[in-house]
Parts: C-alpha cells; structure tokens; sequence
C-alpha cells in the first residue's frame, strides 16, 4: 500500500491511497463467497451459481462492499502514517476498482485546526453589571404579591368592574360565520362597551346583545360592523391581593418578618445580576480572543452544530403546536451558520487555552458534581449506578467539558485587567435590547468552551452536505446537549459506515430534526456575537 497526502485547506484534506492487485482479488474473493449462499438465482441451487454469473448480476453490490472494506481497511492507516489525524467519515471524490488490478481510491476528510493563541495573558475588559436600588426591590417584591393573588368565589354577587368572569361567548359578526369560544376568562372593566353590558349578570345568566365596531377599529375586519353576542356567564370571581407585611413574608416561607423576606429577596437579585455579569463578561473575553485569533474551523463540525441547532428548534417548533416538517430547514441552517461557526471556533479556541495551561478536571471534581444533581433531583439510585448510565449517554463528558470551561475562564480573568460598569435599569434594558437585536436565540452550543480534540466520528461524514437528513444523533433531556459519542482517542476507529462519494450528496430531507452530513461555510454572513458561555473538552 502507498498513500499520498493532498491539502485542500487548513482543515480539509485528502489521501490517496493504491491498494495492491492480489489485495484487491483476495477481497473481491471473498465478498462474492459471502454473498453466494445468500442470493437466488434462476436455475441454480442456493450457493451454487457460478462465479462469472454473480460477477455479473451482482457487479454493484460487490463493488461497493470491496471499495467499503479496502477503504475501511487502508483510510485510517494511510492518512495517519501521512501525518493526518481524521476527525471525520472518508468522502470518496475517486475511486478505480478492477479485480486483478490495483486498486487506487482518493477520500476527502476533515482534520483539527492549528489554532494560534494571541496574548491573552493581559485582556483589559468591563464587566457591566445592573445595579440594584430600592425600586428594583420594591418591583420584585410586588411580582410576589401578584404571583400570591387568590381568586375568591363572588356569592350572589353579580358583575362589576374588577371582578373576574368565565363564560362562554358565541360571536356573529354581520356578514361572517358564527365562531363559539368556551370558558373565556374576563377581568372586567366596565368602561369597555362589550363589559359594559356583562355588567349586572350573575352566574348561570345568559344575555344576547348586539354592538356596532366603529369605522376606525384596529381590527380591519370587524371596523364598521355590527356585532351579536351571546354570552353564558359561569363564574364570577374577585382577587384578592396579599398586603406586604409581616404575614405575607411568613405565608412566603421561614421569613420571620418583612426584612427578612426583602434581605432574601436582595440576595438572590444580587447573585443573579452577578451570574449575568460574569456570563456577559466571559462572551466578551471570548469575542476579543476570537477577534484576535482568526482560524478555519471544519466545515463538518459546522455541521453538526447546525444539526444541534435544528434539533432544538424542532422541538420549540413541536411544543408551540406546529409542525416541524413544515419548517424552511435550508433557510434555517444558513440563517445559523454563523452562530455554528462561531461556536465551533469558540470550542477550539478555548480548549487551545486549557491545553496550554494544562488545565485539568479531576475526577473526584466530577464525582462532586453527580451528587450535587443528585441531591437537586432527590434521585435516590445508587451513586455507582447513576454515574453509569450518565456514562453511557455520555453527560459525564458533558459535565467535565463544563466544569473545564468554568476553570479556563477563571484563569483569563484572574490574568485580566477588569472594570466594573453598573448600570442602572434603563442602562441595563438597553444592553439587553443590543443583545436582542444581535441575535435570534441562543440553543446549547455542541463545542462548549474546549471543543474536541477529534471529531464525533459517528456523526460525521465528509463530502458535500446534506441540508438536512434524518436524525441519528439525538440529544438527551437532562443535559446542556447530550452527545452520544466521545470525542474518539487518537486511535479510535468508527463504527462501520457506509462510503459515499462526495459527487453524490445526500436528498434534502427537512425533518423534524435536522441530521447534515456537512455544512458549507464559504458563505457566512455578518457574525452574531454570543453572550453564552460553553464547555470545554479535550
């Protein structure tokens, strides 16, 4: 066997490899002997057919299972000993396959970016931060007051202003079909023309009355036009809103009195405005450090990214009630592309500065963590056995990428020259609306703070991408984006898979949850900077 390296760029890369004639005859020898028992054709006993005939009726299938198991015997091999370390599936762009010949096929494959760290030893960053005052207090402090409002039956009580109302309300708009709503609930207020005449009812009263829009209304199509109603009213109810004192702080838990509930209260604002600064401050870092590093990411982890991405928006999609078939996936990925890319670079760039500083997590540290989830979800398994199964759906890795990823950015900052900002609420309001504008979302991130040293093979192919496939890589419900596989050694094989050359991509296939072969990244648009931190791996 020889094999020739080819650099397509800084992550893409293709071997080519010449696999000898008496190799090729051997495979071909054998893949016909394993399918001859199997086949039935016309005239022959089952396995008998003659060698020639089966060369001949089944000249696809054998070719394609002698090219799959030269490739998978001779890629990983060839491209290593030419001094590539594969992150992705082979992407056949050529193949010459004749028995009794040499055999000579060319993969493309993606490989790990040489990052370049920048000085990031001596950052001058601000941490902006939203300060807190008597009325942010006094705010939170009547959200709890409503939050605690009690709904109390009216006894033969009969409709006002301030009372709250379920009924069942018919609607004949003139020149439009009748549309019947049930168990509509009101606050009323009877300086509105359709309250005004619930005003007085009772429960179990029925009352039919007719109102005329004016010309002028918002609602084009009712503007102008009269109206029927007929309205059931069912219930009648009053709130009642607690007054904030002592009882009220002791009705909110052990709070002895209504300082004790306000310092609580102030506490826990306090640490959440400090969870958001830190949370800014660290997607700052990152954005100067991505700035100041600028390097290629592979398009196949791009992919799989977006592939994160559509399956999180799938399940939104699903939970409002739409379908996610019917989702524009092409559109979606391409309006995502950046976020991936950024993501992905983020991965990298991060786990570049972890491995520099030989930044580690031990594994007690992980074993911390489990407890602490388990103490929070009252998960009452044997600690061994919970560790398990998180092992096995991979969230281990997935914790220690998060835990690494809290030490990485512990170390910038305790290298950084860092200022604090506080900003009051209308200050505050308008940073987050900036941030708003600049991005559409954020899901988990695949490649958190650290990326991977390798790729996730299982989920990975080379060639052109599919816009979207079917799902294959599925994401567990108790993680921040539960991978399956690990991040292989240097060296790990996959799984079998089967070849596909790269001229022939995948059908576009829009499902609910988006399964990409590769993404192309040649196109991004304006980058969207993120203020999400991520997890680091190695």
């Amino acid at each position: 066997m020889s094999a020739t390296l080819h650099h397509q760029s800084a992550t893409r890369k293709a071997v080519e490899v010449t696999v000898p004639a008496a190799e090729v005859s051997a495979t071909f020898n054998d893949v016909v002997a394993k399918i001859a028992p199997k086949v039935r054709i016309p005239g022959f006993r089952p396995g008998k057919a003659p060698r020639p005939v089966l060369l001949q009726k089944y000249a696809r299938e054998i070719q394609s299972d002698v090219a799959q198991q030269l490739v998978e015997r001779h890629f990983w091999k060839a491209a290593q000993e030419a001094g590539a370390m594969p992150i992705s599936h082979p992407s056949l762009e050529k193949l010459d396959l004749k028995e009794g010949a040499d055999a000579v096929f060319r993969a493309q494959f993606d490989v790990a970016p040489v990052v370049a760290l920048p000085d990031y030893k001596a950052m001058v960053v601000t941490k902006k931060k939203r300060a807190l005052d008597e009325a942010t207090l006094a705010e939170h402090l009547e959200g709890l007051r409503q939050r605690a409002t009690k709904f109390l039956p009216v006894d033969d009580g009969a409709v006002a202003t301030g009372i709250i109302v379920t009924c069942d309300i018919r609607v004949k708009p003139q020149g439009l079909k009748a549309q019947s709503y049930q168990d509509q609930v009101l606050e009323i207020d009877t300086t509105r023309p359709f309250d005004g005449e619930l005003a007085g009812m009772k429960a179990d009263e029925k009352k039919s009355f007719t109102l005329t829009h004016p010309a002028d209304d918002a609602n084009k199509v009712l503007a102008g036009k009269t109206i029927a109603y007929e309205v059931h009213v069912k219930d009648l109810r009053r709130k009642e809103v607690p007054e904030l004192n002592d009882d009220f702080a002791k009705d909110m838990g052990a709070f002895e009195n209504l300082e004790a509930l306000k310092a609580a209260v102030r506490k826990d604002l306090e640490e959440a405005a400090e969870r958001d600064a830190v949370a800014r401050l660290h997607a700052t870092m990152l954005d100067t450090l991505l700035e100041a590093a600028p390097f290629e990411v592979p398009r196949s982890m791009v992919g799989l990214q977006l592939d994160d991405y559509c399956q999180e928006f799938a399940q939104h999609v699903s939970r409002q009630g739409m379908d996610p078939k019917k989702v524009n996936w092409q559109a979606y990925r391409q309006y995502r592309l950046n976020d991936a890319e950024r993501a992905v670079r983020s991965g990298y760039l991060l786990q570049a500065v972890g491995n520099a500083e030989s930044i580690e997590v031990p594994e007690a540290d992980i074993d911390v963590e489990i407890r602490n989830l388990m103490a929070e979800h009252q998960i009452q398994q044997p600690f061994e056995a919970f560790k398990a199964e998180l092992e096995k759906r991979g969230n281990t890795t997935e914790i220690k990428g998060r835990l690494r990823t809290d030490r990485i950015f512990d170390h910038l900052l305790a290298t950084a020259k860092v200022t604090e900002e506080l900003l009051d609420k209308e200050a505050f309001e308008a940073l987050v609306e900036l941030e708003r504008k600049r991005e559409a979302g954020i899901p988990v991130n695949r490649f958190d703070a650290g990326g991977l040293e390798g790729g996730d093979l299982e989920g990975q192919e080379g060639g052109e991408p599919a816009v979207v496939a079917p799902a294959g890589h599925v994401h567990g419900p108790d993680c921040d984006h539960d991978h399956e596989h690990e991040a292989p050694a240097e060296e790990a094989k996959p799984k079998k898979k089967v070849i596909k050359k790269a001229e022939e991509p995948a059908e576009e296939k829009p499902k609910k949850a988006a399964k990409a072969k590769e993404t192309k990244a040649e196109e991004p648009a304006e980058e969207k900077p993120k203020a999400k931190k991520t997890a680091a791996k190695k």
